[in-house]
């Protein structure tokens, strides 16, 4: 095992530029295998020592609150299915769908919360409370309870302060007092980068990035108060111990802190919609691999990439954490190469069957991430992540992503609705009530893909920003070769002329903004956000946006005199009314894609 992980992650380390990688194994109840590969710091050539070298383990952190929550409910002071308001002391969930949050929901995050960025524009050193953040950004609840599975930061946080108020301490304390201490991870801390003690922060793994064909430093991620949903660092034998305490049913070296009964509750899966696919089991990432099932967490922040893997069936627990967050291959390759081995099982790409694509015709469409925002200006981010689903043979399906490529998956024998790839990576088809198509479940089982139609598609606003932009075009064109050849003098003409060159300087204001939003995200970086979120460009597109559907309504309400009282030829007329269209149908897009009509968050 030691040979295979030596070669493997020395091959992805070099072939991605990564800086160091830390990894543990552990194997029946003992630890197998503690590497660390490569540097922790460049600068001093520190390298990476897998019992002393912290790395940030990002959403990993997520998993002590879990445990911790079902802490509480073995002490019969929390119920997974109440009211979570019942236990708050400040916060309190706003109601919809005429259903309240419980902890069940929030462990299987199917609370229905939309995204937030907020959280990650709070600093480490901002001295509000969990409790204050919390309030002041509550994010919109857009599915009803158990509908979706939609991954929510914001949710791991809250089920935080729930702890926090029900043992009626701070959840840090809680955490020492309850999990860390007994379990003997005395290398593990959720103090920040800055707030480090010098012993710690000396051996924090320094964060690197992409630049100029080499490396360079990459800023750490804040998060203050919200460090419970991402903000721990560990060692990989501390992580080694948190291992076998789950792989253990709740017990390490004689230390029993779940009884095996409400250990196992927390591994149960809360829904049953899709027992052959990826889904979430309070809390746990349950997502099934070839015959095997696996539980973990992944982690993601600006300056790291971990990934936790447990295999109840053979025992079997692996970390492993990278201080650069540029590629998830050694991370996700890592585990599936470890259980193909323990295995025997050879993996071997998918041969394309022969047969008419046509059978899966209901399937094919475009969806989209439903981790994103619904309800302020940050809506329209996620219209950069579309998924294309398309059907290639009568039992597999393309599926194509911009930024991602494209991958073949074959339908699960036994299985309508579950699909798998040759990496073992499985999707889900959802569907409603009248067994209509209406989203895919992905691969990781935090996150669902929603099916769009033509006006929902993020290419529908394009296309009219497209078509706007000509029509600017054509219309400067038109008005220039009018220039000293005279032609209808009318008022009304006039009027009608000069909203027309208006609404060519809001759409030429609305592109320049746009170009402004476009050259911020390419260089986009999560640890920016507390001193550029929100940025100048989204408050410019924000203001153009206005400004282009206000001039839309002045050329609708200029249709009339247009046409009866311009003296225009009609080719004019035509032309204006198709410009007024456009502007309209695209100024009711970006509405719908929260542009304008919502707060610039």
């Amino acid at each position: 095992m030691t040979t295979l992980i030596d070669g493997a992650l020395g091959s992805l380390q070099r072939e991605h530029d990564l800086a160091g990688i830390t990894v543990a194994v552990v194997l029946d109840d003992a630890l197998h295998v503690a590497r660390g590969y490569g540097q922790a710091d460049l600068a001093t050539a520190r390298p990476v020592d897998p019992a002393t070298t912290l790395f940030r383990i990002g959403s990993v952190s997520k998993t002590f609150i879990w445990t911790a929550v079902m802490l509480l409910v073995e002490r019969g002071s929390l119920d997974l299915d109440t009211d979570v308001n019942d236990y708050l002391h400040e916060v309190e969930v706003s109601e919809a769908f005429g259903e309240p949050v419980t902890l069940r929901q929030l462990m299987s995050h199917r609370a229905g919360f939309e995204d937030s960025l907020q959280l990650f524009t709070v600093a480490d050193d901002d001295p509000r409370p969990l409790a204050e953040l919390l309030i002041a950004h509550q994010p919109e609840r857009v599915y009803p309870p158990g509908a979706r599975t939609a991954y929510s930061n914001w949710g791991a946080g809250l089920a935080a302060q729930v702890v926090e108020d029900v043992a009626d301490q701070s959840y840090g304390d809680f955490l020492q007092q309850e999990l860390l201490t007994p379990l003997g991870m005395q290398d593990t801390t959720w103090q920040a980068p800055r707030n480090m003690e010098a012993t710690s922060r000396e051996r924090l793994a320094t964060g690197y990035r992409p630049r100029h064909g080499g490396l360079g430093l990459q800023d750490y991620l804040q998060l203050g108060a919200y460090w419970p949903a991402g903000g721990m660092a560990s060692t990989a034998t501390d992580m080694a111990r948190w291992m076998r305490f789950h792989l253990n049913g709740g017990e390490l070296d004689g230390i029993r802190l779940l009884a095996p009964g409400t250990h196992a509750q927390m591994w149960q899966r809360a829904h049953d919609d899709r027992p052959a696919a990826a889904d979430v089991a309070h809390g746990w990432q349950d997502v099934p691999y070839r015959s095997l099932r696996t539980l973990g967490h992944g982690g993601g922040t600006a300056a790291f990439l971990t990934n936790l893997v447990l295999v109840p069936e053979l025992n079997l627990g692996l970390f492993v954490s990278q201080n650069s967050a540029h590629t998830l291959v050694p991370i996700s390759q890592l585990p599936t190469l470890l259980m193909d081995r323990l295995t025997g099982f050879e993996p071997v790409p998918l041969l394309i069957d022969d047969g008419d694509p046509e059978a899966l015709a209901e399937l094919a469409g475009s969806y989209l991430n439903n981790r994103r925002v619904f309800s302020t200006f940050a809506a329209a981010l996620g219209a950069f992540n579309v998924t294309r689903l398309t059907p290639v043979s009568h039992t597999g399906f393309e599926l194509s992503h911009p930024m991602e490529g494209s991958d073949y998956y074959r339908r699960l024998d036994g299985a309508r609705d579950v699909f798998e790839n040759a990496r073992g990576g499985r999707v889900a088809v959802v569907r409603d009530a009248d067994g209509e198509v209406v989203a895919l479940a992905d691969a990781m089982g935090v996150h669902t893909l929603e099916r769009v139609g033509l006006w929902a598609h993020p290419n529908t606003l394009m296309t009219l920003v497209g078509l706007a932009s000509l029509l600017t075009l054509t219309t400067l064109l038109g008005a220039w070769r009018r220039i000293g050849r005279g032609g209808s003098n009318r008022p009304a003409g006039r009027i009608a002329g000069a909203i027309a060159i208006t609404a060519c300087a809001a759409q030429g204001l609305f592109i320049a903004a746009g170009v402004v939003v476009a050259m911020g995200l390419r260089d986009f970086d999560l640890s920016r956000l507390v001193d550029h979120y929100p940025s100048v460009g989204m408050f410019l597109l924000h203001y153009a946006g206005w400004l282009v559907a206000a001039v839309a309504l002045l050329m609708l309400v200029a249709l009339w005199p247009a046409w009866f009282g311009s003296g225009w030829r009609v080719w004019r007329r035509l032309h204006f009314s198709l410009f007024a269209l456009v502007l309209a149908l695209m100024s009711v897009q970006l509405w719908q894609w929260r542009i304008i009509g919502a707060a610039v968050i």
